[in-house]
């Protein structure tokens, strides 16, 4: 093998081994940007699912509201309002 081939070889690989090199800076922190921000979406829509079952637990708790008087009497109570000569009774346990 000639010396010039030998060179032209060297050269080529050198310059493969550096093109993978470069790529491989550019490529690796886009990479992990990525999977950052995947975890981001995850989170975010877990907390879109929370969001949505307190809007629908809320949703119905109005509908209750809206059709169930018993509903609205046993809230009434709980949060301390009385019919007139009605005495209601709290128990806490301090």
């Amino acid at each position: 093998m000639s010396y010039w081939t030998f060179i032209y070889r060297l050269a080529w690989t050198m310059l493969a081994v550096l093109l993978l090199t470069g790529s491989a800076f550019i490529f690796v922190p886009r990479y992990q940007e990525l999977q950052e921000l995947q975890r981001r979406e995850t989170a975010l829509l877990d907390q879109i699912r929370q969001k949505e079952e307190i809007l629908r637990s809320l949703r119905i708790k109005q509908e209750r509201f809206e059709n169930d008087p018993e509903f609205v009497e046993r809230i009434a109570h709980d949060i301390g309002m009385a019919r007139p000569n009605e005495v209601i009774y709290r128990y806490s346990n301090e």
